[in-house]
């Protein structure tokens, strides 16, 4: 299984892209697409996407914060099929975009403009939960980050998404926005070094990637 890195959006987010096994076509699924015409780079994963001649099945949100979710609309458009899955507690900020999270980072950021494309997300969906699978994916539900901050994990291939969970150097997301809760996360890092095996490669949202756990 391959996993490509295309860092892209308004904070150059790790938007990932993950083979999918299927013997009838070369397909993926998307985490955290961020390519926007904001950050000057909107084509930058279709563009990718179309020169490997791959089938997007599904974009999988680790969580909806602005900054992990700018490109959606355009994936949507270019794959209809492809269905966009988001932790359940997190649903109301797609319903109507922005919710009261994103609202409330974009003030705390000062960023205003990104209001506009936020708007013009589509809404999620398969809303998912704790333990649930995604193309054979485990989702962990990790909150703290945000309360419907998801991992990916897939013990075949000793891999683990951890979105804005996790960074390199035992750094994790920031708690201090609207949703965040720094008693939580320390939670959530708890139940992954229980749960995930040393030496799992990892895909964080931002900065270095692949790791060890």
């Amino acid at each position: 299984m391959a996993i490509h890195v295309i860092r892209s959006g308004v904070f150059a987010v790790n938007s990932l892209i993950v083979d999918i096994e299927d013997k009838s076509k070369k397909s993926c699924f998307l985490v955290d697409p961020a390519a926007c015409f904001l950050s000057g780079d909107e084509d930058k994963i279709l563009d990718y996407l179309k020169n490997k001649k791959l089938d997007c099945k599904a974009i999988v949100l680790t969580h909806s914060h602005f900054d992990h979710i700018t490109g959606i609309a355009q994936i949507k458009k270019a794959f209809p099929a492809a269905k966009v899955y988001l932790h359940e507690s997190e649903a109301g900020e797609l319903l109507n975009p922005p919710g009261p999270m994103n609202k409330s980072v974009l003030e705390f950021f000062g960023a205003p403009q990104i209001l506009d494309v936020i708007a013009k997300q589509p809404q999620a969906d398969v809303l998912v939960k704790d333990g649930d699978e995604i193309f054979g994916w485990k989702v962990i539900h990790t909150p703290g980050h945000t309360p419907g901050s998801i991992c990916l994990y897939s013990k075949s291939e000793n891999i683990l998404i951890s979105g804005d969970t996790l960074f390199d150097y035992g750094g994790y997301g920031r708690t201090d926005m609207y949703g965040g809760d720094e008693a939580t996360i320390i939670h959530s890092l708890d139940r992954l070094r229980k749960e995930i095996p040393k030496g799992t490669l990892v895909y964080p949202g931002h900065e270095s990637f692949g790791f060890k756990f």
